[in-house]
């Protein structure tokens, strides 16, 4: 396969999985339905188990309290290991590390129950799992392809500087 087909294999295979994972992600808008742009993909894959957007923004609104409590506690704690890492304290940020870790733990684990609860009660659930399936061996064929043609690049780039005069 010459370089220029691998180039569109890859594009092809990037779009296609761009098209499968982004635009169904897009219509909940950038963050929307109360949850990260990290759990986008659960919206896609709740769709495909028969999980509907009203079941989703009602699970989310629901637990809206503690959403919005965890993500505020984590800005602050954020914003304060941001600044100690900048100002470069010599006693360290282990505090504020670790404050802020947690933060994003509590959160994370909060937004993850959410979205467990939601997929026990999928009528479909075999068909996200199958999506899923398919989505991850498609992110692996894109790898390979990305691997395949920086090393093919790199082949032709040390050939052609041995032969190339300079």
């Amino acid at each position: 396969m010459n370089r220029k087909s691998l180039l569109a294999a890859v594009s092809g295979l990037s779009a296609l999985a761009l098209a499968a994972t982004c635009g169904p992600a897009l219509a909940f808008g950038p963050h929307g339905h109360g949850h990260s742009g990290d759990d986008m993909h659960y919206g896609l894959l709740a769709h495909a188990a028969g999980i509907t957007s009203a079941q989703i923004e009602a699970a989310f609104e629901a637990a809206g309290p503690t959403l919005h409590a965890d993500g505020q506690t984590l800005r602050a704690d954020k914003a304060a290991v941001d600044s100690c890492i900048i100002a470069g304290g010599t006693a360290g940020c282990s505090t504020q590390i670790a404050a802020y870790t947690a933060a994003k733990s509590a959160l994370t684990q909060e937004q993850l129950s959410i979205w467990q609860g939601l997929f026990a009660k999928a009528p479909n659930a075999n068909a996200a799992v199958s999506l899923k399936s398919n989505l991850d061996n498609l992110n692996t064929q894109k790898h390979n392809l990305i691997k395949q043609v920086f090393s093919s690049a790199k082949d032709s780039d040390s050939t052609s500087s041995q032969t190339s005069p300079e």
